[in-house]
C-alpha cells in the first residue's frame, strides 16, 4: 500500500506541475495575442485566450515538450468576430494565425522571437 501512495503522491505532484506550466503559458499566449491585435490594429475581444488542445513535439534539442494550442477572438470592422490562434512550444511562440478581413494570415517565426523582434509577414492563405 506505501507503493501505491508513493506512485499516487508523484502523479498528483506531475499533475499539478503541468498544470502550472499551462496556467504560465496562457498568461504568456494572452501577452502575444494583445501584442499581435495591436500591431494588426483590431480589438482583443473578452481580453483572454483558451487552450484549445495539447501535443508532445520535440525542441530543436531534441527534448519531448508540449506545444500547447490556445485560441482567442477579435475585432476588425465593427460587429465581426474573428479567430486567432497561438501555439506555444514551452514558453516560446512557434505560430500565430489571425482571420484578419483583407489579408487573412500573420504568422510569427520562433527565430524573430528568441532575438526579442517582431516580424510580421502577412499574406493570403
Amino acid at each position: 500500500m506505501e507503493f501505491l501512495q508513493i506512485i499516487l503522491g508523484f502523479a498528483g505532484g506531475v499533475a499539478i506541475w503541468f498544470w502550472w506550466k499551462t496556467m504560465h503559458s496562457r498568461e504568456q499566449a494572452e501577452h502575444l495575442a494583445r501584442q499581435a491585435c495591436q500591431q494588426a490594429h483590431v480589438q482583443l475581444l473578452d481580453g483572454t485566450v483558451s487552450l484549445k488542445k495539447i501535443r508532445f513535439n520535440r525542441d530543436e534539442r531534441g527534448n519531448i515538450r508540449p506545444l500547447r494550442y490556445f485560441s482567442f477572438e477579435f475585432n476588425a470592422l465593427g460587429n465581426e468576430r474573428r479567430i486567432g490562434i497561438i501555439a506555444l512550444h514551452h514558453l516560446r511562440q512557434q505560430y500565430l494565425y489571425m482571420d484578419l478581413p483583407e489579408s487573412p494570415t500573420i504568422t510569427t517565426t520562433a527565430e524573430t522571437l528568441e532575438n526579442n523582434q517582431t516580424q510580421t509577414h502577412i499574406g493570403n492563405k
